[in-house]
């Protein structure tokens, strides 16, 4: 049923896009980061993970691709992947190399007047082998929004319907007593977003998102998503077309119904990730 879904989204995707995409627009980016994890519990000595908050330094790149149709459709993909210095081992067989990969696609529904517009959104998103234990994280939604534009200030808020799968490293909950088969769970889906855009200058902004995950029956919350990013644009030493961006992005996700009384301890000892990362794209 999942695979059914996913397989629908990826095509309603591929339907959208336009026939000719000669002019594509890429991105190469370059920075430095710290993936933190807070309020880990030392509750057990088998997983030999200490209490308190780890912090993981790395470095990242990612290449963008970007598109807008005639018809104003905007199209991105993003391929990023960090490479970790890990000295804390919340995985204790981890590879410190990991990714983010993501498509959105969305354009204009219907337009109210020049302030306001109705929008479709197709948002694909994936993680895999983050040093916090996230083996794969997948979200594919499909979704409508309104967006409101007062002078230099943009919001938002749309809502998606789609597929959320999340599965952890065994490593981890094995040494806290559970099996391999219990480390995953895919659910049928909705997104809440909430989003604003600041523009201090024509260079400079402030861009705040946030997403909450729940699944479509019963509304158990999946995953809390929040995400702060400052964009400084047009630096002249670099030439005209670079960005300097400084992200905080806080995910908290939900592992309560991976609980299992028989273990007696949650499968993981925390629940949550924070990147702070740094980083310039250039354009190429």
């Amino acid at each position: 049923m999942y695979a059914t879904k996913v397989a629908a989204l990826s095509s309603l995707a591929i339907l959208l896009l336009p026939a000719s995409l000669s002019a594509l627009e890429y991105e190469l980016s370059l920075g430095a980061h710290d993936l933190v994890v807070q309020n880990i519990v030392n509750d057990i000595a088998a997983d030999g993970i200490e209490a308190g908050t780890s912090h993981t330094l790395g470095v990242n790149s990612a290449l963008y691709v970007k598109h807008t149709t005639a018809n104003n459709i905007k199209i991105l993909a993003k391929a990023e992947v960090f490479l970790d210095y890990d000295r804390d081992h919340l995985d204790p067989d981890h590879i410190p190399v990991w990714f983010d990969f993501l498509i959105d696609v969305h354009g204009p529904l219907y337009t109210i007047n020049e302030s306001n517009l109705l929008q479709w959104y197709i948002v694909m998103d994936n993680r895999q082998n983050t040093v916090s234990c996230i083996e794969r994280e997948v979200r594919q939604h499909i979704g409508l929004g309104y967006q409101s534009t007062l002078s230099k200030l943009v919001v938002g808020t749309n809502l998606y319907t789609g597929f959320y799968y999340i599965e952890m490293d065994d490593d981890t909950p094995v040494a806290r007593g559970y099996t391999r088969q219990n480390t995953d769970d895919g659910e049928a889906s909705l997104v809440l977003e909430l989003s604003a855009q600041y523009d201090f200058t024509k260079d400079l902004s402030l861009s705040l998102n946030a997403k909450k995950y729940v699944a479509t029956g019963g509304f158990e919350t999946l995953e809390d998503n929040l995400e702060a990013l400052v964009t400084y644009k047009n630096i002249s030493m670099f030439g005209d077309a670079t960005a300097l961006h400084f992200k905080a992005k806080y995910i908290k996700y939900d592992l309560e119904r991976f609980y299992l009384p028989s273990v007696g301890v949650p499968i993981l000892p925390f629940d949550n990730d924070m990147l702070i990362q740094t980083y310039m794209t250039f354009p190429f």
